[in-house]
């Protein structure tokens, strides 16, 4: 009830926030100067978008950009195995820093190298000790060459930023090497391809390259085309084939070390995406995400042998058909505070698993199903809670959210989950306890977040999440989960 009444109260308060003459002044100033930049954003890859806020040194008389962050996180996790009973909840406290410099060596030519640092506790609230850990990643570290030949073409290679403007494809680091084409008129179209493979481990608490990640070679390419002023037309596809070989029966591992899936598969899709300006101020957006994913997977079963260790059982390959798709809408409001109603209905294909085929969708492995909705500042489409992968799953939102002196926001969105068919698996999911398989309903879920800019260098956020599980789980398992999570990032 309590947390009923705290979520009640603060979407009262976001609803009667007053304008101010100042927020018509911000909102003025943050808006795209015109629709030429808007479309030009959109030809240009999230990775490629600089900050305005780099320290400006010199290198042998050309410009370093250096660039420094932290984030901070606090989260309290409450009842994510559903029993009230228990009150196994938990604080998460993350840190988060980085450091980073952008050389333009020649005219054509720029270095990028950078440093991650990364602090967690884990404490849990009824006793118990904490849990610590600190390690060192190696982050972004390219060298890009542009205008090869004289052509609108590039070529960066290293450690690469894959991002897409959703996460619902990918929002990774990968070693790799890439190749960009882009038409003479930029808002026009342009192409991205490349070809990933995991060289070194990334982070110093592995022993060495992921199991899942050992071995495997991805294709990966994008296209995009601004075929109307205001809309574009992509295209995504990967190809992730994956060589490390299947374990030999009886094969002994240590836990987290061994490799349950060796897969050979392949994603093909296309988004549209667009919005039109109406009379009076009013804004329609719409967006519209395809997936279909096909090919073969060898699962490898494992058991617990007498020595702690897990022990390798023969694999079974199986082939993969699956399909998704993930549609909105967001209507604008004309006003100072920019009211934004939001719709989306995404769903992901299940289907009971066979010895011959497996019709559960799965997503690329890379994505993070994070994005902007109506505020200023990304957070999870499918939950912030529940926070699952689309497979075998449907989704419908409903969300509403307010601009609050131009650079904050607030933001309230209510999602229900379905499966396709009942399962015991969740895929992604972040709570403890897993469906019985009987009943599809999953639950809803509402979240709400508020998120301030109102500074250059400081960004703050508050999340406020309740999971409600529905009949798909135990009845002794259907106690609501809560989350809250303050959140601060500098930025130089």
């Amino acid at each position: 009830m309590t947390s009923r009444l705290t979520l009640l109260i603060a979407a009262v308060c976001v609803a009667w926030a007053p304008t101010t003459p100042a927020q018509t002044a911000r909102t003025a100033a943050t808006a795209p100067a015109s629709a030429a930049t808007a479309r030009n954003e959109l030809a240009r890859r999230p990775d490629e978008r600089r900050s305005e806020q780099a320290t400006l040194v010199e290198l042998f008389n050309r410009p370093v950009e250096l660039g420094f962050s932290y984030e901070a996180t606090h989260e309290r996790r409450n009842n994510f195995d559903l029993d009230a009973t228990e009150q196994r909840g938990r604080d998460v406290t993350d840190h988060e820093v980085k450091l980073d410099a952008r050389w333009r060596a020649g005219d054509q030519t720029t270095l990028f190298v950078q440093a991650v640092g990364l602090a967690d506790r884990r404490k849990p609230l009824l006793g118990g000790a904490s849990q610590r850990r600190h390690s060192f990643e190696r982050g972004q570290t390219w060298v890009l060459v542009e205008g090869i030949g004289g052509l609108p073409l590039s070529v960066q290679a290293g450690r690469i930023a894959l991002i897409d403007r959703r996460s619902w494809w990918w929002d990774d680091d990968l070693d790799a090497v890439r190749l960009s084409y882009t038409a003479a008129d930029a808002t026009s179209w342009r192409v991205d391809t490349g070809l990933a493979r995991e060289l070194l481990k990334v982070s110093s608490a592995e022993k060495g390259i992921a199991p899942d990640l050992k071995g495997v070679t991805r294709w990966f390419g994008h296209a995009t085309s601004q075929w109307a002023p205001d809309h574009s037309l992509e295209g995504f596809w990967l190809a992730a084939d994956d060589r490390s070989g299947a374990p030999a029966p009886g094969a002994l591992f240590d836990e987290g070390a061994e490799d349950r899936s060796d897969a050979r598969l392949a994603w093909l899709g296309l988004r549209a995406s667009g919005q039109w300006r109406l009379d009076a101020g009013h804004r329609l957006s719409y967006r519209a995400d395809a997936a279909y994913v096909y090919g073969r997977d060898t699962v490898t079963p494992f058991s617990e042998s007498g020595s702690g260790q897990l022990v390798a059982a023969t694999g079974s390959p199986r082939r993969v058909r699956g399909h998704a798709w993930d549609v909105g809408a967001q209507w604008r409001f004309p006003g100072d505070a920019r009211p934004t109603l939001s719709l989306g209905l995404a769903s992901g294909s299940g289907g009971a698993d066979t010895d011959a085929q497996d019709r559960n969708f799965r997503q690329t492995g890379l994505q993070e199903n994070k994005g902007r909705m109506s505020g200023v500042k990304r957070w999870r489409f499918y939950g912030e809670v529940l926070d699952p992968e689309l497979s075998n799953l449907r989704v419908a939102s409903a969300g509403f959210g307010l601009r609050l002196f131009g650079n904050n926001s607030a933001e309230m969105v209510f999602h229900h989950y379905r499966q396709q068919v009942a399962s015991t698996r969740l895929a992604g999911s972040r709570l403890s306890e897993s469906p019985l398989g009987v009943y599809r309903d999953i639950g809803s879920e509402l979240d709400l977040l508020f998120a301030l800019r109102e500074w250059r260098h400081l960004e703050l956020t508050v999340k406020l999440g309740r999971f409600q599980p529905g009949s798909a789980f135990a009845e002794d398992r259907r106690d609501p989960a809560h989350s809250v999570e303050v959140g601060a990032t500098l930025n130089f």
